[in-house]
C-alpha cells in the first residue's frame, strides 16, 4: 500500500459525519493553524500563534519573485519528481534553532543572514510533522488532496535555480505568518504547490460520419491491378520455332502501331492502344478502337478457289475422307507464341498526361 492511499483511507475514516458538521464547517485557514501549530509544539516544544493564512493563485514567475531574498527554500517532490517549494523565513528558522540549544526564545530579533545546510537540518523536523499532519487537517477543505503525496527534499540555493526546474503553469502559494510570542517577532512559513486542475465532464466525440459507398469504392479504386500489352499474336509452324536465332526476323502482316491491346490478367481484352514512347520508355495511349474496314476478296471470277489441304501435304492424305480434319489434326504439334518484334529506332512520343499504362 502507497503513502498516497494511505493517506486516502485515513482521511475516509477520520471525515466528521452526522447533522452536526454543517453547523460548525472547518475552513481552509483554520486546518492550517491548527496543522502548524501542533507540529511546531510536538517536534521542538515552540509554542506559536498562527495570525494568519493568506492563499492566492500566481504563475511560476510571478511565484518565485514574491519569495524574499532570505527566505531557506526547500523543495517538495511527489513521486521523486520537484513539484513545489516550501520556504522558512529567518526568524522562524532562528526560533527552532534557539529551541533546539537552549530550550528558549531570545527577546531580541534575529540577525539577517543567508541559509545554511544546519538550518534546513534542525528545520527538518518541524517541516516533516507540518507535512504529515496536512493532509488530515484539511479534510473537507478547499486545500484537500493538494498536499497529498509530496514530502521534503533537498535545500534549493535560489529561486533562479527553482525556475529551471519547475514546471510551467498555476501555483497555489499558502502563506502562513506566526506570532512567536517574544519581541514581536514573527515567522513566516510559505508552500507553492501546483493548483490541481478539476476534472470536468468528459465529452464524448460524436461518431464519425462513414460514407460506406465512398470508402469502398476508394478502397476499390486504390486496389493494384495489372494490364499486358499485346501488340501481335500469330501462328507458326514448329519447325519454324525451333530453327529461329539471334538475327531472325518474323514479319508481321498487317500489324501497326495503332494495333496494342491491353489485356487483364485472365486474357480479356481491356482497350485498344497506340504504341510509342514517353520519357525515353516505351509506352502506350489508350485510343478508341478503329471503325470495322470491309474489302473486297482479291479473287477473278475464273481462278479456281484454293485447296484447302496444304499443296506441301501427301496426294493421299487428300484423298482421305474429310481432309480438312486430317490437316487440323497435322497442324495440332505447333507451338503458339508470342514473339516481340523489333522495335523501330524511332518510336513516335506520347503525350506523358495522357498515359494509362506503360509496356513490362
Amino acid at each position: 500500500m502507497t503513502e498516497s492511499t494511505q493517506v486516502t483511507l485515513l482521511r475516509r475514516k477520520t471525515r466528521p459525519h452526522g447533522p452536526d458538521v454543517a453547523e460548525n464547517p472547518l475552513t481552509s485557514s483554520r486546518a492550517v493553524r491548527l496543522a502548524l501549530t501542533k507540529a511546531a509544539n510536538d517536534t521542538v516544544g515552540l509554542v506559536i500563534t498562527v495570525q494568519g493564512v493568506a492563499e492566492e493563485v500566481a504563475s511560476l514567475d510571478d511565484m518565485l519573485e514574491s519569495f524574499g531574498d532570505e527566505l531557506m527554500l526547500i523543495g517538495l517532490e511527489n513521486e521523486d519528481q520537484l513539484t513545489g517549494l516550501i520556504a522558512v523565513n529567518m526568524e522562524m528558522r532562528a526560533a527552532v534553532l534557539e529551541m533546539e540549544t537552549i530550550g528558549a526564545l531570545l527577546a531580541q530579533t534575529a540577525e539577517v543572514r543567508a541559509p545554511t545546510r544546519t538550518d534546513k537540518t534542525l528545520c527538518d523536523p518541524l517541516i516533516d510533522a507540518f507535512l504529515t499532519a496536512f493532509p488530515f487537517s484539511v479534510v473537507g477543505t478547499p486545500l484537500e488532496e493538494w498536499l497529498d503525496g509530496c514530502r521534503p527534499a533537498a535545500q534549493v540555493e535560489s529561486t533562479r535555480a527553482a525556475g529551471l526546474v519547475l514546471s510551467e503553469g498555476d501555483y497555489r502559494i499558502v502563506r502562513m505568518t506566526v506570532d512567536l510570542g517574544v519581541a514581536e517577532r514573527q515567522g513566516e512559513l510559505v508552500i507553492a504547490l501546483p493548483l490541481l486542475q478539476e476534472d470536468g465532464p468528459i465529452e464524448t466525440a460524436p461518431p464519425p460520419i462513414v460514407d460506406w459507398q465512398a470508402d469502398f469504392r476508394g478502397v476499390v479504386e486504390d486496389a493494384p491491378a495489372a494490364l499486358n500489352a499485346q501488340l501481335h499474336r500469330f501462328h507458326i509452324s514448329l519447325a519454324t520455332a525451333q530453327s529461329l536465332e539471334v538475327g531472325s526476323v518474323l514479319p508481321l502482316t498487317g500489324c501497326t502501331v495503332n494495333s496494342v491491346l491491353l489485356l487483364a490478367p485472365d486474357g480479356q481484352q481491356v482497350a485498344q492502344a497506340k504504341l510509342g514512347q514517353a520519357g525515353g520508355y516505351r509506352a502506350v495511349r489508350l485510343e478508341a478502337a478503329p471503325a470495322p474496314q470491309l474489302a473486297d476478296l482479291a479473287t477473278q471470277a475464273n481462278e479456281p478457289a484454293s485447296p484447302l489441304i496444304d499443296p506441301i501435304l501427301s496426294p493421299e492424305i487428300a484423298k482421305l475422307p474429310d481432309a480438312n480434319d486430317a490437316v487440323s489434326n497435322a497442324m495440332a504439334p505447333l507451338a503458339e507464341e508470342t514473339v516481340p518484334f523489333a522495335m523501330p529506332e524511332e518510336m513516335p512520343d506520347l503525350d506523358a498526361q495522357s498515359l494509362e499504362a506503360e509496356l513490362p
